[in-house]
């Protein structure tokens, strides 16, 4: 019988999926509140990339994982001899944006199998494709801002300095 009723409140309880972009920057701060949540009485999953998972893996810092808190992976589109290149972070952005959507949404699916289904999804504000699959799948979505007020600040002003012509700086291409 207290299985039966432990089962049925795991089934009630929200599950948060948390996907931060996969940079250190963004990942501490996802990782943080992903264990907020998670002591708050959430199921929490939450997505790394591959490659990000191979070395969480190789460290064991998947091991010992609490009950409710899940780690998984999906594919950042980038070969490994892309890794090294000197635009690396472009590279990553634009890569992550092309090649993650599909196979995010493939793991929302399989993981709803499974009571309780995803609920809600956080993800980094460089991963915004995730918004489309969460709306996709009638889920509600949550950005998070994980930097500071100074990146912030320079985010916002990007579109600007496009358009007085600022950017890209001469010589290279964004």
């Amino acid at each position: 019988m207290a299985v039966a009723a432990n089962a049925m409140a795991a089934a009630t309880r929200p599950h948060a999926l948390v996907i931060p972009y996969p940079t250190s920057g963004f990942i501490n701060p996802a990782l943080h509140l992903a264990r907020l949540l998670h002591s708050a009485g959430v199921i929490v999953t939450f997505v790394n990339t591959e490659h990000n998972h191979a070395i969480l893996r190789a460290r064991g810092l998947d091991h010992g994982v609490p009950d409710g808190f899940r780690y998984e992976a999906i594919p950042d589109g980038l070969a490994p001899s892309e890794r090294g290149v000197q635009d690396y972070g472009w590279g990553l952005l634009r890569s992550v944006r092309e090649h993650s959507g599909e196979p995010l949404r493939e793991l929302i699916l399989r993981l709803n199998l499974n009571a309780p289904p995803v609920t809600c999804v956080v993800a980094s504000e460089l991963m915004s494709f995730a918004l489309d699959v969460a709306a996709g799948l009638g889920l509600p979505a949550f950005m998070l801002w994980g930097n500071s007020a100074c990146g912030l600040a320079c985010g916002l002003s990007v579109r600007e300095l496009r358009r007085r012509g600022h950017v890209p700086l001469k010589g290279h291409q964004a």
